[in-house]
């Protein structure tokens, strides 16, 4: 009876472990799922390394990028280029950044880029009806698009008199622009204006909280608005449909793990607009860097002109810019949805992993409560101790080896001795 009672203590035990070994497993994946990006952020700033994340240039600082075979210029670029980074170009030709050296990089050709297609579908795109009482949606906590500002100082020269204007840059009224056009043609936008100074790459650290907040409202995609560096305004002076614009850059990071799908996003937009508004996407570039962009499958990046630019041709092209996002991300099916939201961002984690920590979170709680069970059923849980400790001197001793020690057992000869003539 006694070894029937201390076996069931020892399965008491084992499962108590297991079971309480996987309730830790899910619940160190919940958290991972919800804070493991931002636990590494933080851990990277407190080491002073968060630097490794994001690295810009100052403003008027630039990288030329040019073919390594024909040396035409490919790109000026006012952030850090590494060896690996790529370029889609205007054309769509696609490079790989093979040599840096100082503030020259040489590219090799890849070919022509794969998947910036225009898609059939586009040309049935009919603009999203305005109904009364639409953009009420976020009220109730939903948003189809998310737009914020990692460098909210962001600003252009020419019209805001400075390259720099911190907590109120004109970047904000150029995103402004991008949402109220968004807006016209029935899309609901919650536009984030908080502030993220000092300007520097710690800023994708702290801007990321705002992310994590807008990805509450349920977003399909997050916008991250800026402008670029470059001193020549001419790089980015267009003009297209008769107005006078700054063309675009989409900028999409390799360090992160959505970083295919991110892609795709990038190249169906340019694809769309390659064909509604052509040149207005200057390039996709495809850089060492996370920009926050782990967060989903749609969050971008995007460069409006830069600081040498008048913020008015910039707004007129992140206006132009907003006419793709609509029918790429499918809005119009999205808003006829039951709860006006499809596919939202924040939903990005698998299927599986979800299901696996439920299932191992039930698992957990089967196991502990078995244990329990098989504790209680040993006379008391009071005695569980003593009654372990019995165990290790003896059962164990049994399990794991021929029995007991010589010493063991001239003392338990010694003890049946004395039993007996008590007797």
């Amino acid at each position: 009876m006694n070894n029937w009672k201390n076996l069931r203590l020892i399965w008491g035990i084992v499962l108590l472990g297991l079971g309480l070994s996987i309730i830790s497993y899910a619940t160190a994946m919940t958290l991972i799922d919800t804070h493991g990006p931002i636990v590494a952020y933080t851990v990277a700033e407190k080491l002073g390394i968060g630097q490794i994340w994001e690295k810009e240039l100052k403003v008027g600082e630039y990288i030329t990028i040019v073919d390594e075979r024909t040396n035409e210029v490919l790109d000026k670029i006012s952030r850090q280029v590494y060896r690996g980074d790529k370029i889609i170009t205007e054309d769509n030709r696609e490079y790989e950044v093979i040599n840096v050296k100082g503030n020259r990089a040489m590219a090799r050709k890849l070919g022509m880029a794969k998947g910036v297609v225009w898609k059939p579908e586009w040309d049935e795109y009919a603009t999203l009806p305005v109904a009364r009482g639409e953009m009420a949606t976020q009220g109730n906590g939903k948003a189809q698009i998310g737009i914020y500002y990692t460098h909210s100082d962001e600003s252009y020269v020419p019209t805001d008199g400075s390259e720099s204007i911190p907590g109120r840059g004109g970047v904000m009224k150029v995103g402004t622009a991008l949402a109220e056009e968004l807006r016209k043609k029935g899309v609901s936008v919650v536009n984030d204006k908080t502030s993220h100074e000092p300007h520097d790459s710690t800023a994708y650290h702290r801007s990321r909280r705002t992310a994590v907040e807008l990805l509450k409202k349920r977003p399909i995609a997050l916008i991250d608005v800026h402008r670029d560096g470059v001193p020549d305004p001419d790089f980015y002076n267009d003009k297209i449909d008769g107005e006078d614009v700054t063309k675009l850059r989409l900028v999409v990071g390799r360090q992160n793990p959505n970083m295919a799908t991110n892609l795709e996003f990038a190249k169906k937009v340019k694809a769309y607009v390659d064909r509604a508004k052509p040149g207005l996407i200057k390039e996709i570039f495809i850089g060492h860097g996370n920009y926050n962009q782990d967060l989903g499958p749609k969050a971008m990046l995007i460069e409006v002109g830069t600081h040498t630019n008048s913020r008015f041709f910039a707004e007129n092209g992140a206006a132009l810019f907003a006419e793709a996002l609509p029918r790429v991300l499918n809005l119009q099916a999205a808003q006829k949805a039951p709860g006006g939201i499809t596919n939202p961002l924040s939903d990005t984690r698998p299927e599986s992993r979800s299901a696996w920590t439920t299932l191992a979170w039930i698992l957990g709680i089967v196991l502990v409560g078995a244990a329990a069970f098989l504790f209680i059923s040993t006379g008391s849980v009071k005695g569980v101790k003593s009654k372990l400790g019995e165990i290790t001197k003896t059962e164990f001793a049994n399990y794991l080896g021929d029995g007991k020690t010589e010493e063991a057992a001239n003392q338990d000869g010694t003890k049946d001795l004395k039993d007996k003539q008590k007797r």
